[in-house]
């Protein structure tokens, strides 16, 4: 008998351990003086931007970011991505957009160009770049080496493009009604083949494996896509606070929640999802990129912050 406790409590501590994280939270630097609605960084460079401009900067020094670049759109900023390190693309509801750039503080940085397409998301993978309009549907693009464009298709997508994900050869895309998957083996002639309707309020997702992570106000839902005619929800969780943003990296979900800061999850199993950390700024949290083992935090009028996590 003895013996068996020892065995069932050995057990739990394994259980345990797997729901603590090994890695730690460490705060890095709050840069206040760009507004910042929406984020995203990649390969030491952080993409800061609101409603009209955006901000380009070089995170090698991580404790003082440096700013490169700086454009100004006459209109509404939907969405953006930069290729090659050097090519800016801005979707934007108005065709007629000019995008130029700023140098208030007289110092000349690293060139980017830009192009801007009509469009309210945009997703990129490799030479391969989608842009999602609400009217139209998805066009798909061959960007080659970053300065052409060759459009490949236009996907007839009409119920309102929320979120999409590109990893080929398929594309998962969320619009007003759920979830579509959708086959671009062949770029020329896309095709739906499988759709779950019974999402409401979808706004946000991310991918990892066979499973997608949708967010929908303040529920977490978990759909299995291997079975691709057939997306199946396997599990929900429900936040205080709504879903905002959603990146997933190494099995951790993270999830911007507005007023309830940043919530770190670890997804390693659908069907049994546990909190491994929190980031509590006490400032409101829109969007959130992560970049290396950095988080980036985009906090509205307050700015933007960096967290290192490792």
């Amino acid at each position: 008998m003895k013996r068996y406790f020892l065995l069932m409590i050995l057990a739990s501590i394994v259980f345990c351990a797997k729901a603590v994280d090994t890695r730690f939270l460490n705060y890095i630097a709050h840069i206040k003086t760009t507004p910042a609605m929406n984020i995203m960084a990649e390969n030491r460079q952080v993409l800061v931007r609101n409603t009209n401009q955006v901000w380009i900067y070089s995170t090698f020094n991580t404790w003082q970011p440096r700013i490169e670049a700086s454009f100004y759109s006459v209109f509404p900023v939907e969405d953006i991505n930069l290729a090659a390190d050097r090519y800016l693309y801005i979707c934007s509801a108005e065709p007629i957009n000019s995008v130029v750039p700023i140098d208030s503080l007289n110092l000349y940085g690293k060139i980017y160009f830009t192009s801007t397409f009509i469009g309210d998301k945009i997703t990129r993978e490799g030479a391969t770049i989608y842009i999602a309009d609400r009217n139209r549907g998805i066009d798909i693009i061959d960007i080659g080496g970053g300065g052409s464009r060759d459009i490949r298709s236009t996907f007839s997508e009409k119920w309102g493009i929320r979120d999409f994900y590109a990893e080929y050869p398929y594309l998962y895309a969320l619009n007003d009604f759920g979830l579509v998957t959708v086959d671009i083996n062949n770029l020329q002639f896309p095709v739906s083949i499988g759709v779950n309707y019974e999402i409401l309020d979808a706004t946000v997702l991310a991918k990892n494996g066979d499973i997608i992570w949708i967010g929908a106000g303040k529920n977490l839902m978990a759909m299995n896509v291997r079975n691709l005619d057939s997306p199946t929800l396997i599990n929900q969780y429900r936040f205080a606070h709504n879903i905002l943003d959603m990146e997933i990296k190494d099995d951790r979900l993270y999830l911007a929640l507005g007023a309830g800061g940043v919530s770190i999850m670890d997804v390693s199993s659908p069907t049994r999802i546990s909190e491994l950390d929190t980031i509590i700024p006490n400032l409101v949290v829109y969007d959130l990129a992560l970049d290396q083992d950095y988080i980036y935090l985009a906090l509205g009028r307050d700015g933007w912050m960096i967290y290192q996590y490792n």
